[in-house]
């Protein structure tokens, strides 16, 4: 993958528009909602075997120089689609709902933006008429409480 054709001024504005257009084409927006997905799983796995390969060679490497990189500019891209992600928890499709959890899980496990946007729209889907979404919602509710204690209330 080439995250940083994600940057691209004709690839933002397309991606948000997409994102923001309330009547477009649902699949569109899937599409748009399941690249980022994958690349945030792409990028998590590749941190992943950078650990580990950090691990073999501990002292030729400096693991914090490496990740901060990369997890900027995973945290960056973020940073420009996170409004349009999170508005499309309010979407009339299930699946575009589904999918756009599923990247907001991805980066708040991976530490990519600060919760503290997230929660107002976490809350929101916790009403969601889907169990199965709304039990994901309030784990990651959860999870966000055990990371910062006392932050929900």
């Amino acid at each position: 993958m080439h995250p940083e054709l994600m940057f691209v001024q004709d690839v933002k504005v397309l991606y948000i528009s997409l994102l923001s257009d309330e009547s477009g084409a649902v699949n569109l927006k899937i599409h748009v909602l399941k690249n980022l997905q994958t690349y945030l799983q792409e990028e998590d796995s590749r941190m992943q075997e950078a650990d580990r390969e950090w691990k073999k060679q501990a002292k030729q490497e400096d693991l914090k120089e490496m990740g901060d990189i990369s997890s900027g500019m995973s945290s960056s891209i973020m940073q420009i689609y996170l409004k349009q992600v999170l508005e499309s928890f309010f979407h009339s499709q299930s699946t575009v709902r589904h999918f756009a959890l599923n990247v907001i899980t991805l980066t708040l496990s991976q530490g990519l933006i600060h919760p503290v946007q997230c929660v107002p729209y976490l809350i929101a889907m916790g009403t969601d008429p889907e169990p199965t979404m709304k039990n994901k919602a309030d784990q990651q509710l959860v999870e966000i409480d055990k990371k910062y204690s006392g932050f929900i209330h």
